[in-house]
This record gives C-alpha cells, structure tokens and sequence, in this order.
C-alpha cells in the first residue's frame, strides 16, 4: 500500500485518535491538528502533533502544506450546546471549514474527507431506514451546520473541483470513548450503571437512534486510501434502530446491573427515529459493519471496567 501523507483536524477526539492509531501502524506520515494539542495516550513518535484552532488561517495554511488527504473530525458543539448558542455554533464550526477548504485547493490535495451526522441533518422522516436520496430537513442547529458544510463541499468541487466524500455517521460508540456525556450514551449510560448513578433520559426511551461500533467505522475510512472512488455522499451506520428503553435493558443484561432512570421532558431537537440505509456504502466500497451491538456493548463494558 502506498504511503500517503495525511492531516487529520480533530485528531485527538474519540474517533480521530483511532484513526491516527491505525493508520500510524501502517506506516503512513501522519500530522493532526487539534485544539488541545497531542493527549498522554495520543503520543506517537512518528506522528506530528500541532495545536491550534480551525479559525487560524495561518496555521491551517501551514498544516495542510505537502498533504495527500484530509480528514476532518473537528467540531465545537453537540446537538444540545449548538441549541444554546446559535452564532457560536456558525462561527466556530460553519466558517472555519470554509477557510480549511480554500486552503484544500490551493494546496492541490488528493481528497478531503468530511464526517457529517447522519444521525441530525435527516430530521425527522416517514420512511426508515433512511436512505441518501431522503430530503435532509434538520430540526437543530447542529444538523443545520452540517448540512450547510455539506454544501460548502459540494460547490468547492463545482467550483475548484475538489474531491471529497461526506460520510453520513450515525452514532458512533466504542472503547475510549468520553463518558461524560458529551457524545456518545452507550459508554455514558455504562459509566453510569456501573457507578450506580442516576441516567437521565429524555422522552419515554423511545427515541430510536442506529449504533455503530468505532472499529467498523475506522475500517471504512482506512477503504477510502485505497479506492479512486470521489464526491460520494453515504451513510455510514448499522441499519438497525435500537430505542433508549431497549438499549439500557440491553447494558443491564451485561452489565448484570441495574439502571437508575430518570424521565425528562422531551427535548424539541430529538429526531424521533434515526436509522440509516446502508445500501449505497455496501456497492461502492464493499463494506459492511461486523460488530454487533451487545458485541460492542460487551467491549466498551470490558474497557470502562478497566481504566
């Protein structure tokens, strides 16, 4: 496999670390642009760790110099805080990207690669699984932005011909993962199960959301080296639903434990159910998640249980 040089902005977070592992493994040259700079666990010596923000035209001129690929993972907000403030959530998320993506062209990249949220900017929609043909009608501001930055992309490869492909993410879960609540319920609600404290759930539980494994999504992203495949957008999830009431009785049962719940008032930016036909990434890049989800549950379980 050739080796490529790749900038991954985000690549300190939950998913953009596990990429960086993988690919450093296989001995491509690595540069990650992060907020926070590299974290204990993300030190790697062959990779180039820069701390910085988006925003800075400067430094994002300078990271994406001599790069093949870029991977963008970086967000601000989660689909709450976006709700919070309206114009930090634009400012901080929806302008930057612009920047990096004339930055894109001017530097001759190969392809940049955009994890969008499959799981917000659908809405709310009468046919499930959803496929990409749906019309994206986001009911927040989070799935706003990202169906926004969508478009960015699409008229930067009508413009400049920029490739890219926009990977539609449902709820991406796994070991590692921040259990504080900020992203991500399963290792949340394990977290919490196991430390006997209080799970707060919105609605009844019957908010229906498509879990993938972290490991399933990496081995997509890692296909995306080695295909001429461009300007794809595609759903990336299980296509299976699992409701908030199924998914706690699932972590009682192997947890073994069992869950203190409280019910909240529904929430206005809830999609009801998110569930993401996976079709289209099956024919193009011949990939299929492997993981199940008391599979998944079973290791995040096994990795929360050890830190």
């Amino acid at each position: 496999m050739e080796k490529l040089k790749i900038l991954i902005i985000g690549g300190t977070g939950f998913i953009g670390s596990q990429l960086v592992n993988e690919l450093n493994k296989k001995g491509h040259q690595i540069r990650v642009l992060s907020r926070n700079g590299a974290r204990k666990n993300d030190c790697y010596k062959q990779v180039e760790y820069i701390e910085g923000s988006v925003g800075d035209k400067q430094i994002i001129s300078s990271v994406i110099n001599d790069i093949d690929y870029v991977y963008y993972f970086a967000t601000t907000t989660n689909p709450k805080q976006s709700e919070k403030d309206l114009i930090s959530d634009l400012s901080s998320n929806l302008i930057p990207i612009v920047n990096v993506l004339y930055q894109c062209v001017n530097k001759g990249i190969k392809k940049f690669i955009f994890c969008s949220s499959g799981g917000t900017v659908y809405g709310n929609q009468n046919k499930i699984p959803i496929n990409e043909k749906s019309l994206c009608n986001p009911i927040s501001s989070y799935g706003l932005v990202k169906l926004s930055i969508e478009n960015y992309i699409k008229y930067f490869n009508h413009k400049y011909n920029l490739n890219y492909e926009i990977l539609r993410l449902s709820n991406p879960y796994g070991a590692n993962q921040f259990t504080d609540g900020t992203f991500g319920i399963i290792p949340t609600y394990i977290h919490a199960i196991l430390s006997d404290k209080l799970i707060s759930v919105y609605g009844e539980g019957e908010i229906v959301r498509d879990y993938i494994y972290i490991d399933d999504f990496i081995s997509l992203n890692l296909k995306l080296l080695t295909t001429t495949t461009k300007n794809n957008i595609i759903n990336v999830g299980t296509g299976i639903g699992t409701s908030i009431k199924e998914l706690i009785h699932k972590i009682e049962i192997i947890s073994g434990k069992k869950a203190n719940v409280q019910y909240l008032p529904k929430r206005n930016f809830d999609v009801s159910v998110n569930c993401l036909e996976i079709k289209k990434v099956q024919k193009i890049y011949n990939w299929k998640p492997t993981i199940s989800l008391d599979e998944g549950i079973k290791k995040t379980l096994e990795q929360i249980k050890s830190v």
